[in-house]
């Protein structure tokens, strides 16, 4: 008798991204069910969604289902999606969804992005970026530079504080001071730069507490990712 009235629980499903909306830009897919904001599960409209996401004031972290994985994202504001509902019939690991298990309001969430080749094959690394910016852009921009591995940038920074020290050290003061006021604020910009300029392309986007979280993550919705100083058992190579 139970199981006759027991409620179906409905969601929201997307089912096309426009362009250059929001959702397109956080990489969401089609296909990606919303479960929650904030550790709240969401039972409305995508248009009274909307309306909510509009009216944020400071970043929220949404929750969303996509392929057996349910990882956590920064929301700014409207998606600019298409959604459809969708019910724990259809997708039966909705049916009894526990938000303590992907969420916790007393964690701190990091915002992870994946870069990795569009032709990424086994045995190759991608790139775990941590969009959080690190106090060692700003103090010393060479060993930042040399931490992420950024060869042509650290190269040219050398160059520059070379000629800046031959001309006056007080120079070279003023230029290191410049520089690393420049780098600190535009940190993650340059860092994506690099990495498109090297070919690689955004692939994943999501929140996580850790790089070692991130890595388990990013491998839960991608088997073949591999990582530099990964915390992860290298990719099995197939035969």
């Amino acid at each position: 008798m139970n199981d006759a009235i027991e409620i179906k629980k409905e969601f929201l499903q997307i089912k096309s991204i426009r362009t250059s909306s929001n959702a397109f830009v956080m990489k969401l897919e089609e296909e990606d069910v919303i479960i929650a904001l904030d550790g709240l599960i969401i039972s409305k409209s995508y248009d009274d969604l909307s309306k909510e996401l509009n009216e944020i004031e400071d970043k929220k972290i949404l929750t969303l289902y996509r392929k057996g994985v349910f990882l956590n994202t920064f929301v700014y504001g409207s998606l600019g999606v298409k959604c459809e509902s969708v019910n724990s019939d259809i997708i039966p690991d909705l049916a009894n969804i526990d938000t303590s298990n992907f969420y916790n309001e007393d964690d701190f969430y990091y915002q992870f992005e994946v870069y990795k080749k569009p032709s990424l094959l086994l045995g190759k690394t991608a790139i775990l970026l941590n969009t959080f910016p690190t106090i060692l852009a700003s103090l010393a921009p060479p060993l930042w530079m040399l931490q992420n591995r950024l060869w042509s940038f650290l190269c040219i920074s050398l160059v520059y504080y070379w000629f800046l020290m031959m001309i006056s050290p007080w120079l070279f003061f003023l230029g290191w001071i410049l520089k690393s006021w420049y780098v600190g604020n535009s940190q993650i910009d340059i860092l994506r730069f690099f990495y498109r300029m090297h070919n690689h392309r955004l692939s994943l986007s999501f929140c996580a507490t850790s790089e070692k979280e991130a890595q388990k993550k990013a491998r839960q919705l991608d088997d073949k990712v591999d990582f530099y100083y990964s915390y992860l058992e290298p990719v099995a190579l197939e035969d």
